[in-house]
């Protein structure tokens, strides 16, 4: 999701909330997706910082916008990886009921 050319990037950089947000709206999701999706919130801005950090100790200017960070470390990912359950997705299970 490129939002990098967006007229309205500064108001986002402003607001890294709605910016992370922005990243899932609009779409139809399922709530469990959207309780993951802002608890993931407070450990995607850290590794942002983390990352800021570092340019700094090394020597680098700190330029690298959480708009860049987003799309360069896509946070919706995260969601694919987790297994059905823990997605809170319910799974066929076999009857153990001979009938």
């Amino acid at each position: 999701m490129p939002y990098s050319n967006n007229t309205y990037s500064g108001f986002l950089e402003e607001s890294p909330e709605t910016m992370y947000m922005g990243f899932a709206g609009g779409k139809k999701t399922t709530n469990p997706f959207l309780d993951w999706y802002r608890s993931n919130y407070g450990s995607t801005h850290d590794a942002y910082l983390s990352q800021l950090g570092n340019q700094a100790l090394t020597g680098q200017a700190p330029i690298l916008s959480f708009l860049d960070y987003l799309n360069q470390n896509n946070p919706m990912k995260g969601w694919g990886l987790l297994s059905p359950s823990q997605r809170g997705e319910r799974t066929a299970t076999r009857s153990l009921w001979n009938l």
